[in-house]
């Protein structure tokens, strides 16, 4: 059945049915799930002559949503916040918050009333014990501060138990550095043109998260300053300048001579490119389990080689992009350039 338009998300669906129909529009509510049959449907709000009456009737639909009362149960609470709780969200975030719902399947058909931090902390006992990832727990814990919170706004319960819901703290795994024989080691697979190798010499040395590597341009390239400019995450970290040594500059201008990227990979290829030399070199299995030498080592080795060169804490972060009290200041001066040239001119 083609989707005639559209909608915004949690607004619902209007499609095209085919044939030669009186009323060929049909208006979907926006998803729900049901219990029964343990999936998301969509109800039919009515057949339409033309889409903009299907779209009106959907917004009709959305202006009298279903009675709340103290029978609302939990997944009911759930429907009647999608609207609005869906509304200036993009779809991967809806997409985990659907997720996030789902893990809570043990008391859907409960009155929300019933609800308290027991209930919501049995749900994620569960799943932790089923082995879901710390993110995925602490989604289930933000679906469920919103939900409670809603129902507090409601005047169905009177505080958002939620809010002492825990989880089990992320198990942290120590990241390790790259050695100078590691480097070495990499360093000589680089002028013997792997061209993986020379990715990571780059990242080495000017401090890249992966997924501000690969989205680096040409025309984020500086030719005669020999800077790069770009990041991404935070806002210290987004449009800062990095100069790029001499010891990998040859590197980066001859990626740019054939590519308008600086990376062909783009992030999945290159850390997988990433353990596969290390494996290669005996620097580190790729098979290992928990790896303590990760892509976002190389920003560790970065920051490590400043520090042993004496540059300071604050070069240093202005360098990797990380907060400071400078932090929404955004233009460099070029003396400010001249200076974190000279930084990492021993690299």
């Amino acid at each position: 059945m083609p989707k005639f338009k559209h909608s915004p998300n949690g607004a619902g669906t209007v499609t095209k049915l085919s044939g030669n129909r009186r009323k060929p529009f049909r208006a979907l509510a926006p998803a729900r799930f049901d219990l029964e049959q343990q999936k998301w449907v969509q109800d039919t709000v009515g057949y339409f002559e033309t889409a903009i009456q299907a779209r009106d009737a959907l917004a009709a639909y959305r202006q009298c949503p279903p009675a709340i009362s103290p029978k609302t149960t939990f997944c009911e609470l759930f429907e009647v916040w999608k609207p609005q709780g869906y509304m200036n969200i993009s779809k991967s975030a809806i997409n985990g918050y659907n997720a996030a719902f789902s893990r809570f399947a043990p008391i859907h058909s409960q009155r929300v009333v019933e609800i308290k931090t027991p209930q919501l902390q049995f749900c994620i006992a569960e799943q932790a014990r089923a082995g879901a990832s710390h993110s995925a727990l602490h989604q289930m814990k933000v679906v469920a501060g919103l939900l409670m919170k809603y129902a507090v706004q409601l005047d169905l319960i009177n505080r958002n138990y939620a809010e002492f819901v825990q989880i089990p703290k992320e198990e942290q795994t120590e990241k390790g550095i790259l050695t100078d024989l590691d480097l070495m080691k990499i360093q000589a697979e680089a002028e013997n043109g792997d061209t993986a190798a020379r990715h990571v010499m780059i990242m080495c040395f000017t401090g890249w998260r992966i997924q501000e590597y690969c989205s680096l341009t040409v025309f984020d390239y500086d030719r005669e300053q020999h800077t790069l400019r770009g990041g991404l995450k935070t806002d210290a970290g987004r449009d800062r300048v990095v100069p790029v040594p001499e010891r990998v500059r040859g590197y980066v201008e001859e990626f740019f001579a054939s590519s308008e990227r600086l990376c062909g990979l783009n992030v999945k290829q290159l850390r997988e490119a990433f353990y596969l030399l290390l494996d290669r070199l005996g620097i580190q299995s790729a098979d290992e389990q928990k790896k303590k030498i990760t892509p976002h080592s190389t920003r560790h080795t970065y920051n490590s080689m400043l520090a042993k060169q004496g540059v300071s804490v604050e070069k240093r972060m202005k360098l990797m992009g990380q907060v400071s009290e400078d932090v929404n200041r955004k233009i460099y001066t070029h003396t400010e350039i001249e200076e974190l040239t000279a930084a990492v001119s021993g690299l």
